[in-house]
This record gives C-alpha cells, sequence and structure tokens, in this order.
C-alpha cells in the first residue's frame, strides 16, 4: 500500500497535542457494529499486515504506517519502545481519532506491564488521571486493558485513551483507542470493543 508521508504524519498527531482540525464533522450515533460482511485487518493482504487480525467498524479507514518513511518524523509513530504499525482512521464514520496498532519486537513479559509502560510514554508532559487496569482474555490468551485521561496544561486540552495488550510472535502489541478529545470517546469506543472481542492470533 502506497502510504503518504504527510497525510500519516497528520494523522499521527491527531495522537498527541496537535494537528486536528477544529471542526468536528457530524458524529453518528455510537451503535454496536454489525458482525455481517465485516472487514478485518490484519491478515496478509489486508491494509495492514499483522501478528494479529480484527474486525473493523463500519467505516472506519486502515491504513499501515510505514516508520522508515517518515524520515524525521519517525519519533511521532514511537510510544516508548512501541511503534505503530497500524492506524485506523474514524473521520470516515463521524469521529476524530483513530484505533492504533503498535508492536514492540521482541518485548515479552505480562500485558499489564506492557501497558504500564506504553501509558508512562505516552504522557510527554501531560497530566495522567483515571487509570484504570484490569486482566482479560482476548483472542484466547491473557491480555489486560487500561482507560485513562491525559491534560495538557499548554492547550488546556483533555483527552481519554482506551487501550489493551497482549503477547504476539511479533512481540508485545497494544492496541489503542485516540479520540482527539475526551468528548470523542464514547462513540469511539463500540469500535475498540469490537476489535477486542473478534481479535485472532494469525498464524
Amino acid at each position: 500500500m502506497k502510504i503518504s508521508k504527510v497525510a500519516v504524519a497528520a494523522l499521527l498527531a491527531v495522537g498527541g497535542c496537535s494537528g486536528a482540525s477544529s471542526s468536528t464533522p457530524q458524529a453518528k450515533a455510537p451503535s454496536a457494529p454489525a458482525s455481517a460482511a465485516a472487514v478485518r485487518v490484519g491478515a496478509a493482504g489486508s491494509a495492514c499486515e499483522l501478528p494479529v487480525s480484527f474486525e473493523l467498524a463500519e467505516d472506519w479507514e486502515p491504513k499501515a504506517v510505514d516508520v522508515e518513511a517518515l524520515g524525521e518524523l519517525a519519533e511521532l509513530a514511537r510510544v516508548g519502545v512501541f511503534t505503530v504499525r497500524c492506524e485506523v482512521d474514524a473521520k470516515p464514520a463521524g469521529n476524530i481519532g483513530f484505533l492504533r496498532v503498535h508492536v514492540a519486537g521482541g518485548l515479552s513479559g505480562a500485558p499489564r506491564d506492557h501497558l504500564k509502560m506504553f501509558v508512562k510514554a505516552s504522557a510527554r508532559g501531560k497530566e495522567v488521571s483515571g487509570v484504570t487496569y484490569s486482566d482479560v482474555q482476548i483472542g484466547g490468551g491473557q491480555a489486560a486493558e487500561v482507560t485513562w485521561e491525559s491534560y495538557s496544561k499548554e492547550l488546556d486540552h483533555q483527552s481519554k485513551y482506551s487501550a489493551f495488550a497482549l503477547n504476539t510472535k511479533d512481540g508485545a502489541m497494544v492496541v489503542q483507542l485516540s479520540p482527539f478529545g475526551a468528548d470523542e470517546h464514547p462513540g469511539m469506543l463500540p469500535a475498540f470493543q469490537l476489535a477486542e472481542r473478534t481479535l485472532t492470533i494469525n498464524s
């Protein structure tokens, strides 16, 4: 898949403190996406080839992230030891934000510990609060999930995130729901839950 460096950099910026449009599209009423004829991402030949695959919510658009092609902007695609491999854009479905898949090659251990590392690295100077962890089963294996909020004093901006982590053959993986603002989180949560519920490990 051909990936625009400018487009990817702009998309990645939404997960931080800048780069998002000030005009929010009319959001569709949140609902549980149907599984019939569902689009999956992650398998060979899909928009993003990953160590796992999962269903996408209706109208969410996946794109592979080629970190090497980003050059000096590559740091935008990294959260500590984790690197973005795929991001799924919610804008066509009426929300501003992404579902991002991060992988830390060679990392193993407890999924909850992966999330603790991820949340700490993603703070980037912002105030983090309301961090809630839980151990879960995803794709038939041990996993963990977390929800947290962050506040940027500089921009007076509040965000809310959810993420889950598990171990794969490629290393530790974190799938993060990254809305632009806290008010986008409820409308985007069903897409995150769909990914979590339908995830399978690729052989």
